[in-house]
């Protein structure tokens, strides 16, 4: 019997006798303390890649649910793979969330998030009932087996394959166990990698897929990175009168960062990089991480405002977002100074138009272009900079992780980073061409472009690897924390409020999510608001799930920024007051 018609006949087996465990069935979904916590068969969830307050892919809430929906991902995960006959990633993790909750997420057979048309998916096999998703599965499965651009109607599907990883959370073990139960359904290989950062279950799937990227595993992802690093390293020889510091102190959120930096590090000599750890082995995420940091622009537990503590950055849970800070004087005890993510993405461009200048100047045949993506959350300062100095139109793109990448795709080197600290830079096959070839013969700018795109990881934001490229990029320039701060750009006063509302329908943006269209003349009151002071701007842009306005205002000080969002935000609450009045009066006159 022919390898495909065996592979289909197993394949109609499997269908025709869809067994599902009960503990990972939506009646029986078992908690990792082995409590039945049934989920009810008609609630619903959301992929909720392209929901505002859900900027990274995926399902995340308490522990207690995930059960069934990590199953179900994982045979959804291994339909995919074996569409495409690859290895495709489930990473399981909360991210910056309190340690009780957590989540889970596909990743693309190159490392990538998966495509709109599989979160619809997605959501499909995780909203049937548990009556109704044996037929949602067979659906799928037929509509694959027919279609002659999916491997399963070939049976070629040697490759396919689930990797999956966890954070340090304790439900992460019994989770990757429904994962394995999901692959297995339909009988496809099952990798655990153990406990990772989500930037290496993304690193090492890409990896599986394309082995010339790197070795598909945990030090062969430390190795990549690493060694680019320290030729680099050799390629950067510290200006005269440096004040750069080659120590810094981390803060690992009492997450996955501390043991999988560390062994990292462990491939780095001292000399050419410190690191003190802290917050190792608390509660994860909680006074801490680079998201508590962020909101809060407090320093970390562990930190003291008033030592003299030398560079600090804070990852976040799962490390996919870094940002630098220090205690910011002159205030009140534990307030942090942030060199966040606009900060990061300025100095990695300017480092990197550095280089392509040098390049451009050799008139070569092949020309490179640069750009950089931001939200309308970045810093009006960051902004003017790139524009003014960097001499690049900076792309602005509505919020979501996955709007600003498919911006920076369209760029030989596009830098996209959130202000959280959330980033990285991507580059194109063209790059690839006329970078990542002969790199031995290459002149020494060339070089240094082909290292520092292996020290990034360009499948994700990533805390390691953008730290890394930090400090070379410091290195390079000489610059201590004061010179980053003081050499760039001075940061805007900004503040932020938001407006309850009644109806969120009527307020309809434009202009990646920067100027509203509706509700007529609330723009050009927010327009002749901004008029008024110096380096200002504002915005109001409409909640992706709240009933809520959000409103961003700068100024030339804090206090008018205060005024000028507290101005906008009164502008809103009284468009939606007309707005209910009338609808009421209407509903009165029929």
């Amino acid at each position: 019997m022919a390898e495909a018609d065996f592979l289909g006949q197993l394949q109609v087996r499997t269908m025709a006798n869809l067994d599902f465990p009960p503990q990972y069935t939506r009646a029986g979904n078992t908690t990792h303390n082995n409590e039945v916590h049934s989920i009810p068969q008609d609630e619903q969830f959301a992929y909720g890649t392209e929901m505002e307050e859900k900027l990274a892919p995926g399902f995340r809430f308490r522990a207690e649910k995930l059960p069934f929906i990590v199953y179900r991902c994982a045979y959804l995960a291994s339909l995919l793979a074996r569409h495409l006959d690859a290895a495709i990633g489930v990473m399981i993790t909360a991210s910056h969330n309190p340690a009780q909750d957590n989540g889970v997420k596909l990743v693309n057979f190159n490392g990538d998030r998966i495509t709109r048309r599989w979160e619809i998916y997605a959501d499909q096999v995780i909203n049937a009932s548990d009556a109704d998703l044996p037929k949602v599965i067979r659906d799928l499965e037929k509509n694959f087996q027919r279609s002659s651009q999916s491997k399963i109607a070939s049976g070629l599907i040697d490759n396919a394959k689930v990797v999956c990883g966890i954070d340090t959370r304790v439900s992460g073990p019994h989770l990757m166990e429904a994962a394995r139960a999901g692959a297995a359904l339909f009988n496809v290989k099952f990798v655990d990698i153990g406990v990772v950062s989500t930037p290496m279950l993304h690193y090492i799937v890409k990896s599986f897929n394309e082995p010339e990227f790197a070795e598909a595993t945990h030090q062969g992802y430390y190795q990549a990175i690493s060694d680019a690093f320290r030729k680099l390293y050799t390629l950067t020889p510290e200006p005269k009168g440096s004040r750069y510091q080659p120590e810094l102190i981390v803060d690992c959120a009492n997450g996955v960062g501390a043991p999988r930096f560390r062994e990292l590090l462990e491939l780095i000599p001292k000399e050419m990089l410190r690191v003190e750890f802290r917050n190792e082995n608390g509660e994860l995420n909680h006074g801490c991480g680079a998201d508590f940091v962020k909101i809060r622009q407090n320093i970390p537990a562990g930190f003291d405002s008033e030592a003299k503590e030398p560079k600090c950055a804070s990852f976040d849970g799962d490390a996919d977002r870094i940002l630098y800070f220090r205690a910011k004087k002159g205030y009140l005890y534990g307030k942090a100074e942030l060199f966040d993510g606009d900060r990061i993405a300025v100095l990695f461009a300017k480092y990197l138009k550095e280089q392509l200048d040098i390049y451009t100047a050799s008139k070569p045949r092949n020309s490179l272009k640069m750009g950089i993506v931001q939200t309308a959350y970045a810093n009006g300062s960051s902004t003017r900079f790139i524009r003014e100095h960097l001499k690049i139109e900076p792309i602005i793109a509505p919020t979501g992780v996955k709007r600003l990448q498919r911006n920076a795709a369209a760029f030989d080197i596009g830098v996209y980073f959130e202000t959280n600290g959330h980033g990285t830079i991507v580059f194109s096959k063209h790059f690839d061409s006329v970078v990542r070839r002969n790199t031995d013969s290459l002149p020494t700018h060339l070089q240094r472009l082909h290292l520092f795109s292996r020290v990034i990881n360009e499948t994700v934001g990533d805390a390691f690897a953008d730290l890394l490229a930090t400090e070379i990029v410091l290195r390079h320039f000489g610059w201590s924390m004061d010179d980053w701060m003081q050499k760039l750009y001075e940061d805007t006063p900004s503040i932020s409020f938001q407006a309850s509302v009644g109806d969120l329908s009527i307020f309809k943006t434009t202009n990646a999510e920067q100027t509203l269209e509706e509700p007529d003349g609330l723009q050009k009151r927010i327009d002749e608001e901004v008029a008024k002071y110096k380096n200002a701007r504002a915005f109001a842009r409409p909640s992706g799930t709240e009933n809520i306005v959000r409103v961003y205002a700068e100024a030339d000080t804090l206090e008018n920024a205060h005024r000028l969002g507290e101005t906008v935000t009164q502008a809103v609450e009284q468009a939606d007051s007309r707005h209910r009045y009338l609808k009421r009066f209407m509903r009165f006159q029929l």
